[in-house]
């Protein structure tokens, strides 16, 4: 998968360098880094149900899916250091087995991995937009991408993006259209009931709306 252009800027400040300390000690049998990341099959051991979110923010999904669905197995990829260490935290202090980490660019962690057909789901909630015309070339949503997120999913497994920008919505429409990709666009309303993160409260208090998108697996 090529990507010479990075999907995320990161800023350095003194809570970032405390991140990185506390992520350099963290237990290694609960976070990779991309370095040290080598192929998604060694992190659980033949589990019943996978389960991958791409950029998981500060965690709150991550988190109330692992507690939720003890049964099941998580991973979550993030770049942003803050998310990473607050995430590991509440994994730490709650004890959760069923919840692993990695640290990196998920176009490079991708990239290493060799195994397919793992995963029964894959979760990108509110990506990046890069909402400036002459960033759009960041967006991660490209064909490419998706060709290989096709490859990581089990016969039976779907995809589910979310995102409030609506013409990173029309560019994702497009794009699995070209790709002859079966889908389900969706526009949501608010669910009281249902667990927000935190781009997606900005979203609804601003009156955005919420486009939520459906890939099964093409197997």
């Amino acid at each position: 998968m090529k990507n010479s252009i990075k999907s995320f800027s990161k800023a350095r400040s003194r809570s970032s360098i405390k991140n990185k300390r506390l992520l350099s000690i963290a237990d290694k049998t609960i976070i990779w880094s991309e370095e040290n990341f080598i192929d998604f099959k060694f992190l659980f051991n033949d589990p019943a149900k996978l389960n991958l979110e791409i950029g998981f923010g500060d965690g709150i999904f991550l988190i109330d899916q692992s507690l939720n669905n003890l049964d099941e197995s998580f991973i979550g990829i993030e770049v942003f250091e803050s998310g990473l260490t607050n995430t590991y935290k509440k994994i730490k202090k709650s004890n959760l087995k069923n919840l692993k980490l990695i640290n990196g660019d998920v176009i490079q962690i991708l990239s290493t991995n060799k195994s397919k057909n793992l995963f029964d789901l894959i979760i990108i909630l509110f990506p990046d937009p890069w909402p400036k015309s002459k960033h759009k070339k960041r967006r991660l949503l490209k064909s490419d991408f998706f060709i290989v997120l096709q490859s990581l999913l089990k016969k039976d497994g779907k995809i589910i993006i979310k995102t409030d920008w609506q013409d990173y919505a029309e560019e994702i429409k497009e794009t699995l259209n070209k790709l002859d990709y079966q889908h389900t666009h969706i526009y949501e309303t608010s669910n009281l009931k249902e667990l927000k993160t935190k781009y997606e409260k900005i979203a609804l208090k601003e009156n955005r709306s919420i486009n939520k998108f459906l890939i099964p697996s093409i197997r």
